[in-house]
């Protein structure tokens, strides 16, 4: 297998990368390719990955080719792991989405909704070289929002793209800390249809059994949340034991069992709450601030990088490689565990996988056009993806997933086609306070905020709010 990487220089690929090898017959004599606009970023990745425990057991190559097109050509992949925009738009946009009442994140959110106009020409753009490149690879998409430029791809280019998120393996951690144990379980089967970030478990076994049977069993008055391992410290325990027990909550008071643990998604179940607590004493950061958050922000990064190139001098030996998951500063070096990435190359290269990912509807899920980009259970198999069955999401979600579903499609046509009317079309599409005078100021605030960093044309949309 050939596959190329852009944004070859995450330090996420180390661990990604550590499980497909895993896998000798995905790159047995066959190359991994690492494009990034910071060569020496994806020079350092590439190295690091070279000093891996499972790279020395495969024949594989892996380069940093100069250029976009070189990196593609010929490849069966293209993984795309970058965030378009920022930091400073995106942490101003925090404080004007808040101010406006709504919530904020680099997802399902109005603010989820200028990433992606921020990151939509430079996706349409590597699907349209990959046209000329590498026209029968997979586009594989892990930047957000990645329904949107999921949506963008698939009904506006000749490639196949699929939104992938890692969190579609978080309900084998919520559901066994349900059940009692703080760890990944592969215990549990399960089939799951909705938007990204706020999909639904609509069937599944636990142990071969009926998995809501066995929930209902589990669950009994007195449930309490099991303990947490101490490693990740009390802030982030306490983030995830709340995501759990509303996990719970949702489950006891609506009959729905989500199947994702992701903050921005499961806001909208609860959205009044989440953006009272999002917005508990927020200020608006000021220029002093702003450019101190700023420096910090960037001294953080040049940290990472300087710890991550002082490794790259060292020895490292397995303890280094098998603890790492558990070690301040070096979890990018853990393999990772069934990474969407692993297992949909695992299906590319003719293996039977199960996977989750956002991509056209084409029938999969009733109530929804065949062009709407949902997220769903799927199959590969024989290198090609279908439906894992026909599903029909919880009755009482329907009507909120049916218009964020539309309001991301809408927003991959607007991008796709630089429509500008289209754009404002879509963003009070957004099924929060919808047309009301509150989500047309916000969503002008916004698009004048970001306005450098988003097409020329769309720019327009402003005139239509």
């Amino acid at each position: 297998m050939k596959a190329a990487f852009v944004g070859g220089g995450a330090f996420r690929l180390v661990g990604i990368l550590r499980e497909a090898l895993s896998y000798p017959e995905l790159f047995a004599d066959g190359e991994i390719r690492l494009f990034d606009l910071n060569a020496s970023r994806a020079r350092a990745v590439a190295q690091m990955v070279t000093k891996t425990p499972e790279f020395s057991a495969v024949r594989c190559r892996i380069t940093c080719p100069s250029t976009l097109e070189e990196a593609m050509e010929g490849v069966d992949m293209v993984g795309v792991i970058l965030m378009g925009g920022s930091y400073r738009t995106h942490r101003l946009a925090d404080k004007i989405s808040y101010d406006h009442g709504f919530a904020s994140s680099d997802n399902v959110s109005p603010n989820g909704a200028m990433l992606g106009l921020k990151t939509g020409a430079t996706l349409l753009n590597i699907a349209r070289k990959m046209e000329q490149c590498c026209p029968q690879a997979w586009l594989v998409d892990f930047a957000n929002p990645i329904a949107v430029l999921s949506g963008m791809v698939n009904n506006h280019t000749k490639i196949q793209a699929f939104g992938i998120c890692e969190g579609y393996t978080n309900h084998e951690w919520d559901l066994g800390r349900i059940f009692g144990r703080d760890e990944q379980s592969d215990k549990f089967a399960v089939e799951t249809a909705g938007i990204n970030h706020l999909s639904f478990i609509l069937k599944g076994t636990y142990k071969g059994g009926d998995l809501f049977t066995a929930l209902d069993r589990r669950l009994k008055p007195g449930w309490k949340m099991c303990r947490m391992d101490a490693y990740r410290g009390r802030a982030v325990n306490q983030r995830i034991s709340h995501g759990v027990e509303e996990v719970v909550r949702f489950y006891r008071e609506l009959g729905v069992l989500i199947f994702s643990t992701e903050g921005d998604g499961m806001e909208h179940m609860d959205y009044e709450y989440c953006v009272q607590r999002q917005t508990h004493g927020v200020k608006a950061p000021g220029p002093a601030q702003m450019n101190a958050e700023l420096k910090k922000f960037t001294q953080a990064r040049a940290a990472a990088q300087e710890h991550f190139e002082k490794l790259l001098g060292r020895d490292l030996d397995l303890k280094f490689w098998n603890t790492a998951a558990k070690t301040a500063g070096v979890q990018w070096a853990a393999k990772s565990k069934r990474s969407a990435f692993v297992e949909i190359m695992r299906g590319r290269a003719g293996h039977k996988v199960p996977i989750v990912t956002s991509r056209l509807n084409l029938g999969a899920v009733e109530g929804f056009t065949d062009r709407t980009v949902l997220e769903y259970s799927q199959i590969i198999e024989h290198g090609v993806f279908r439906a894992a069955g026909h599903y029909q999401v919880p009755a009482i979600m329907h009507g909120m997933l049916a218009g964020i579903a539309n309001h991301q499609t809408m927003l991959g046509d607007a991008m796709a086609t630089e429509d500008p009317k289209l754009l404002a079309q879509a963003l009070l599409a957004y099924p929060i306070r919808q047309f009301s005078p509150a989500a047309r100021s916000l969503f002008k605030q916004l698009l004048q905020l970001n306005r450098d960093e988003i097409q020329p044309k769309l720019r327009q949309a402003v005139d239509y709010l």
